[in-house]
Parts: C-alpha cells; sequence; structure tokens
C-alpha cells in the first residue's frame, strides 16, 4: 500500500510503505521528509490517509478563500510520487482536507467572526483539476480560518476568542451565504 499525504499547497504526496524502515517499538520516529518529496519546511499537512482507503472514499476540500469541493478518490490513483491533489486560485491554500461520510455537516470560520453550519451534501462532486464552488460568500477582506466536518447530531464543540461554541447548535443554513456573527 502507499500513504498519502495532502497539504495545504494542494499537492499529494505519495510514499510506498516498503520504503518506510522497520523499527521497534520504543525506537524514536524518523521525518517523513526523508522518505518522500513532502518538505516540513514548506508545507504543511492536511491530511494522511492510505490509498487503500483513498480509493474507496470521497475527499472533501476547503480552501482559505471559501472555495470547496468534493473528489472522488479513484481520481487520485497516481503512480507519481507528486501529484496536483486540487487547483488553488492565487494566494489560496488548504484548510481542510476530509473524507466524506452520510449525514456530515461542515462549519466554516471566518476571520471577521461569521459562523456558517450546512450539510455537507452541498457541495458538488469535481474533478481534482476544477477549483470548486463557493462554500461561503467573503468581503473582499476576509478569509476562513477554520473547517469542521462532522457527523450530524455529533457534539463538536470550538473555542472562539475564549468563548466556546457548539458547532451543532449554529443555525443551519445553505452553502454560499454570509453566516452569522459570532459575538464575544
Amino acid at each position: 500500500d502507499r500513504i498519502c499525504i495532502f497539504t495545504d499547497s494542494g499537492k499529494m504526496h505519495t510514499v510506498k510503505v516498503l520504503d518506510l524502515p522497520f523499527g521497534k517499538f520504543r525506537d524514536k520516529a524518523f521525518p517523513i521528509d526523508n522518505y518522500s518529496n513532502f518538505d516540513s519546511s514548506q508545507e504543511q499537512m492536511v491530511c494522511v490517509a492510505s490509498m487503500e482507503r483513498l480509493l474507496e472514499g470521497e475527499l472533501l476540500f476547503v480552501t482559505k478563500q471559501g472555495m470547496s469541493k468534493a473528489v472522488s478518490g479513484q481520481e487520485y490513483d497516481v503512480r507519481t510520487r507528486t501529484s496536483a491533489a486540487t487547483k488553488l486560485n492565487e494566494g489560496d491554500t488548504v484548510l481542510l482536507a476530509a473524507f466524506l461520510g452520510e449525514n456530515m455537516q461542515l462549519a466554516l470560520q471566518s476571520e471577521e467572526g461569521y459562523f456558517l453550519r450546512f450539510s455537507a451534501d452541498e457541495i458538488p462532486e469535481k474533478k481534482k483539476a476544477a477549483v470548486g464552488v463557493r462554500a461561503m460568500k467573503l468581503s473582499d477582506t476576509d478569509c476562513l480560518t477554520g473547517a469542521w466536518l462532522f457527523a450530524k447530531g455529533k457534539e463538536q464543540i470550538i473555542t472562539y476568542k475564549e468563548k466556546e461554541v457548539a458547532l451543532q447548535k449554529l443555525k443551519p443554513a445553505g452553502r454560499d451565504q454570509k453566516g452569522t456573527k459570532i459575538r464575544v
């Protein structure tokens, strides 16, 4: 099998499991940078998965500029060590890459304090070479700072400016809306 590493720069790096060294339980770990094209000084991991799991599922991408899309895992069955995982607009980065499931909810947080919750089913499936659709309306100076994918009915609590916010209690809305301002 292969390990797939998705990064904030929109790339997918793969590592063959057989290329990784064997070790004992108490041995120190090794940097994945040594066995792949991933460079931890240039990019950050947003999702790690096995190729087997990836081929069975569907991946959701959300970017800092508010774009989103669902992509079939079959599109990532490539033999190259590094490939494009998603297309990004200039200056954009991947904020969330996660596996979709049944009855999933997506909550988004903007830098200006707006929160939006909607069903993940509203995000259409696109090809990996597409930018995607707008998940949340943002002002010219705003960007997303948080994105959470969770099962409907599951309690998900985050801290926003020292105040606890229960994401499942946010007013449900539709995709491509402004959201609700949380006051502190």
